[in-house]
């Protein structure tokens, strides 16, 4: 399924509402992220020895990472406009991840999760929702292909 005019529009608009609280977001994001997935706690050094927990949200370290994160996603919501822009930018997050042992599926799990987070989170209801998941249907390709190559 391609990603419509309407479909860009609506993700770019929620992301307004992300981009208010940014560091709420992305630290609640890896909370559940982690939560669900704590062994992957180990890919992030700067904060493994916190542990998964309350405590982690404190952890400046882990907010950092968050922050990064986030912004970077806001930087590929920009270029959904040209999605093999976006494409490329996430090929280049495969050379930089997958040395460090960070695989695809972590990636996707963690992508997953992101359009019912939104939902839940940022009022991306019904059919930006739908969006989302559509554009990360668009990207994930790039990512996988990269992830072959290297």
């Amino acid at each position: 399924m391609v990603l419509t005019t309407a479909q860009r529009a609506a993700i770019q608009n929620n992301w307004a509402t992300v981009n208010a609280n940014m560091q709420e977001m992305g630290d609640a994001l890896f909370m559940r992220y982690l939560l669900a997935n704590p062994g992957d706690i180990q890919f992030f050094p700067k904060f493994a020895s916190a542990g998964v927990g309350a405590q982690l949200r404190s952890n400046e370290a882990f907010q950092e990472q968050t922050l990064t994160v986030f912004q970077f996603l806001g930087q590929i919501v920009a270029k959904l406009n040209d999605l093999d822009a976006a494409g490329k930018m996430l090929q280049e997050r495969v050379h930089s991840h997958k040395p460090r042992g960070i695989t695809m599926s972590q990636f996707e799990r963690l992508l997953d999760l992101l359009p019912r987070f939104l939902q839940e989170n940022a009022g991306a209801h019904g059919p930006c929702a739908d969006a989302w998941r559509v554009a990360i249907a668009n990207l994930m390709p790039y990512m996988r292909s990269e992830f072959k190559k290297c």
